[in-house]
């Protein structure tokens, strides 16, 4: 050590004690030698306990292999993703592929206590063999086969246990599950003639299920991190969205051969830059793409022969703002989609995908799936308790509907005018256990179903004649049915952490959802 560095370490020990001259030995190395960076301070650590009285109703920390995040904004966009106040490991890597890693980082804020510190690698898996992965869905029957009209048939995802689950929701009976179908978001497809659903997992593997006996005939690997799906209106071009790699693939839903693949990859900044897919929405013969880090939807129109994007709408948001859910209205002529770092909605001209307007909101409006009551459009908040009814002939704010907290799906029965009732759920804080049903005149809740007590409901969903809703609760491993009409409850089915639901008529004869 030579005598400079020597008299700062004598005048550290004098000053601070012994114990501090390292820190005033490493203070004099940064002036002398260039370059020098002092190592990082350590991370903070925390125990369980910490991260459990951090967790409240507005909070939401995790732990995902040994590192601890502040997943607050993520957990309200995709509540299942996260185990709020616990390990969340095993959902997140169901949930999540590589893509997304750099931004999961950005939530980091420290180390489990105990746990060797880790970096962004961390966030992988253990190794598989996704290569070679196969897939060996099996049908549980519960009713005798084809013993009912798959047009009233209620399709339920029960999530955490990788299955599908069918009602007749004449008779509200479970008739069929499958199992070994894959992780699946929040969608599925029909065939036009109700004979046919496809579904779609997480890990990219697209299954097609007959809707008379619930044999699964077919199933493919289509993409490594997938989500969205749509049908052209005519049965011959099914597409699926993928995260990873960021593309649309176009397939033949007899076969499941993939005939197009659409890249979702734009030049911005001079650079080139790809893009998960979003919502897929069919209109016709066309598949309405929310690209969801382009900031953008396209249009590809199979009735060309080269099945091209022939429409562009871009800046829908800030950039780096997600797009995510959208909806067709039912009249076919407009799109409304949002970005999540927004408050206002975008009204697109679905023929041209020209702006109509954009529409005041809550924060993070929530657009899929969708519902409309006569001239009036609802959309939750993903931010805060609030639904906004929106007037689609001025495309202006009515009414700021006060809910319990931020809600996911709303719902109305489109083919009926005449019935009164507009269907919401809460999906998030204190009152989560909440359904709420709305006035479509008055504008106003008239009524706060709580299924169970404490325990997450969502997803209304009417049956095809309309006379009933049904409603997931989710924590509670059970299905709700009310009457659409004088809203009481009418009975109960078990069900796996149902999280999806959808009526195949209602489903096929509304357009956009």
């Amino acid at each position: 050590m030579n005598m400079k560095l020597k008299e700062i370490a004598f005048v550290g020990a004098v000053a601070g004690g012994a114990l501090l001259a390292p820190l005033f030995i490493m203070w004099g190395m940064r002036g002398l030698l260039p370059g020098y960076v002092p190592p990082p301070p350590p991370e903070p650590m925390f125990s369980m306990e910490e991260i459990a009285r951090h967790t409240t109703a507005e909070n939401c920390w995790v732990v995902i292999d040994g590192l601890v995040f502040n997943v607050t904004p993520a957990s309200k966009v995709h509540p299942a993703a996260f185990r709020c106040g616990g390990n969340s490991s095993e959902n997140y890597h169901k949930n999540h592929g590589p893509v997304i890693r750099p931004q999961m980082m950005k939530l980091k804020i420290g180390t489990l206590a105990g746990e060797p510190q880790k970096s962004a690698a961390a966030l992988t898996p253990e190794e598989k063999d996704t290569e070679n992965a196969t897939l060996s869905p099996k049908r549980t029957l519960l009713a005798k086969e084809a013993n009912w009209n798959p047009l009233d048939l209620m399709l339920v995802v029960e999530r955490d246990r990788g299955s599908f689950l069918a009602i007749d929701s004449s008779t509200h009976t479970p008739v069929a599950r499958i199992e070994g179908v894959g992780y699946q978001p929040h969608t599925n497809v029909l065939s036009p003639d109700a004979a046919y659903t496809y579904l779609i997992s997480r890990d990219g593997w697209l299954t097609k299920i007959d809707l008379k006996t619930f044999e699964p005939k077919k199933w493919a690997r289509v993409g490594t991190n997938s989500r969205g799906t749509a049908l052209t209106e005519d049965g011959k071009y099914l597409a699926v969205g993928n995260y990873e790699p960021g593309n649309v693939v176009l397939l033949d839903p007899a076969t499941l051969e993939i005939i197009k693949t659409i890249e979702l990859t734009a030049v911005i900044d001079g650079a080139i830059q790809r893009s998960r897919a979003g919502a897929l929405v069919e209109k016709g013969s066309k598949i309405i793409i929310a690209l969801k880090d382009l900031n953008s939807v396209w249009v590809v129109d199979t009735a060309q022969p080269a099945l091209p994007v022939s429409e562009y709408y871009w800046n829908i948001g800030s950039k780096g703002g997600m797009l995510h859910d959208g909806f067709l209205t039912p009249d076919g002529k407009y799109f409304i989609v949002a970005a999540q770092d927004s408050k206002e909605v975008w009204a697109l001209n679905a023929d041209t995908m020209k702006e109509v307007a954009r529409v005041p909101t809550g924060g993070k409006p929530h657009t899929g799936p969708g519902a409309t009551w006569g001239s009036t459009a609802f959309v939750p908040s993903l931010d805060e308790g609030l639904i906004t009814a929106i007037d689609m002939r001025t495309w202006k704010p009515i009414r700021r509907i006060a809910t319990g907290g931020p809600g996911l799906f709303v719902r109305s029965y489109y083919k009926d005018p005449s019935y009164p009732y507009i269907w919401a759920d809460t999906a998030f804080g204190d009152h989560s256990d909440e359904v709420y049903v709305i006035d479509g005149k008055k504008l106003e809740i008239v009524k706060t179903i709580i299924s169970m007590p404490g325990k997450t409901s969502i997803h209304p969903e009417f049956t095809r004649d309309g006379k009933y809703v049904y409603v997931l609760v989710w924590g509670g491993d059970k299905i709700y049915v009310y009457d659409a009409y004088t809203l009481e409850e009418v009975t109960t089915m078990d069900a796996t952490t149902p999280s999806v639901i959808s009526n195949v008529g209602i489903r096929l004869e509304e357009p956009g959802i």
